[in-house]
């Protein structure tokens, strides 16, 4: 089952500002999979989970 998750969220999960999440999909870094009728972006909690582990392993960090 696919889980939708909203920017602040994702700004907590990535320890960043919901204004950098929104930066970073509008970088296309962070895929935007869905809005509400509202226009609130969701992310799928997978992208986001990938997202962490490809910069942890780059890094060696958890910080993005």
């Amino acid at each position: 089952m696919v889980e939708f998750i909203e920017t602040g969220d994702v700004a907590r999960l990535i320890e960043r500002s919901p204004a950098r999440v929104l930066q970073l999909a509008v970088a296309g870094v962070l895929p935007i999979a869905a809005r509400t009728a509202g226009g609130r972006r969701l992310f799928r909690r997978e992208d986001i989970e990938r997202y962490i582990a490809a910069r942890v392993a780059r890094k060696g960090s958890v910080a993005v």
